[in-house]
This record gives structure tokens, sequence and C-alpha cells, in this order.
């Protein structure tokens, strides 16, 4: 059985789910309440002691870290494949998978700032506390500090946003080389890992990805966006939440909650 344990709104709980319905496999769905600090509960600490989404377990075994759980997937169900055959493909895959994970904490920094800054500085003292003692990695509980006490500055947040957009412009110029996906011709978890970037970047700064800078990555989108299981995670209303199970979202697509 495999046991899903994610947030949301996260990109890289968006990724796993992403996988996951790519390869239709069902899975049960645990949604982890980051603001009730259920990430950081004893229970899922011994599941992931980074205390972070999102998690995989199967047949009761955990593993972590959206990229490693990816490729997990991949190993443990092969078909249909995510991993394209030809050798100079599969390095471009693992290339863009690991680019993703590269440019998240920068674009991490840009949500944070824009998404979860108000309510972080909303908690009370005791409740920051709290969660500052629970976090149990020393960088990301430093994040959370800063967010709450500082804030970052426009010159950080222009930096983590130039880091984004030099990735993208990176990924515009290699479609163009290798198209029509990241590797090439296959589809693959390069793809779905920057999907999550991409997606992201989309809501957070929509004027500045736009079709005349970044005219490959949008048509790469567009494509990503004609996949039923891309459609499931990335479109407003489709996607799953706890008010909106898999199970739910749309007819003729397998239910993935048990």
């Amino acid at each position: 059985m495999l046991e899903l344990y994610h947030g949301g709104l996260t990109t890289c709980s968006k990724q796993v789910r992403h996988c996951l319905r790519e390869k239709g496999l069902p899975y049960k769905s645990h949604f982890v309440e980051l603001w009730r600090y259920e990430n950081l509960s004893p229970d899922y600490l011994k599941l992931n002691p980074n205390g972070v989404v999102p998690t995989l377990v199967h047949d009761g075994v955990a593993i972590i870290n959206s990229f490693c759980i990816n490729e997990y997937i991949e190993d443990a169900f092969p078909d249909p494949p995510l991993r394209p055959k030809d050798l100079h493909e599969r390095a471009r895959m693992r290339y863009w998978a690991w680019t993703a994970d590269e440019v998240h904490p920068a674009l991490a920094r840009l949500s944070y700032a824009h998404m979860m800054q108000r309510k972080i500085r909303e908690l009370s003292e005791a409740d920051l506390n709290f969660m500052l003692e629970k976090t149990p990695v020393p960088e990301r509980r430093e994040r959370w500090r800063v967010l709450a006490k500082v804030g970052h500055s426009a010159e950080q947040l222009d930096e983590a946003l130039t880091s984004v957009l030099f990735t993208l412009g990176r990924m515009d110029q290699e479609l163009a080389a290798h198209g029509p996906w990241v590797a090439g011709a296959t589809f693959s978890l390069g793809d779905i890992s920057m999907g999550a970037i991409v997606h992201r970047t989309f809501e957070l700064y929509p004027q500045r990805l736009d079709r005349a800078t970044f005219p490959r990555v949008n048509d790469w989108w567009e494509r990503l966006m004609a996949r039923p299981a891309a459609k499931m995670v990335y479109t407003s209303g489709l996607d799953e939440t706890p008010e909106r199970p898999a199970k739910q979202t749309i007819a003729g697509i397998s239910e993935f909650r048990i």
C-alpha cells in the first residue's frame, strides 16, 4: 500500500502527486495541516525527521524528499516509464530534476514572502516559540525566525527572483535545443519536477513569465497541462485539497484515495 503525507499547496507535494497520477497508482491521502503544526508532531517526525512534506510510505517504509520519492516510485513501479531509455535523455532528466531541487530554496523564499509572511507575523509569541522549538532543521528554523521578526529585504527577494528567472531562461534554451520535453523527446520525471517550479512562478509573477521572454517554457507548460495528471494537480478547482480529496476531482480518472 502507498500512503502519501502531503500539503495541498506545497510545490514538493505537487511533484509527488503528479508522479503518482501519471503512474495511475492508488494511494491513501493524509493531509498534513502545516498551520496546526501536524508536521512537527512526534508521530510525523518519526516518519520524516526533517518535519516537512511530503513523505511517501510504501509497505510501512517511509521515503522522504520529493526528488528521492519520485525516483523511488519509478523504480518500484516502472510502468508507464517516466525515465527515458536513451542515456543522454536520462542524463538531462536527472539534471532538470536536480535543478528543480536546487532552485527550490529561492522559490521558497519568494513563496514565504508573498503567501506566508503575514500569517506567520500574526502568530502569538507562544505559538512562534513553539514552532521554532519544534522545527528540527536549523536552517529552516532560522528561516521562520527571520520571516517572523524581520522579513526579507527587497534586495533578497530580487536576488531570489533573479535566480528563478535565470533557471527558467536556461530551461527555455534547452527546450529549443532538445524539446519538446526537458529531457528531449520523452516526457519524464524532469518535467514533473520543473512543473511545480513553473507553476509557482506563474502564481507569484505571471507578468515576468511572459511568452515574449520565455516562448518555449510557455509552449511546454501548455503541453504539460494537456496531460490529465498535470491538469488535476495544477487546475484550481480540480486540484486535491482536504475539501476535495482525489476521488472527487475529475470524473473518468481512477480514484487515488483509498
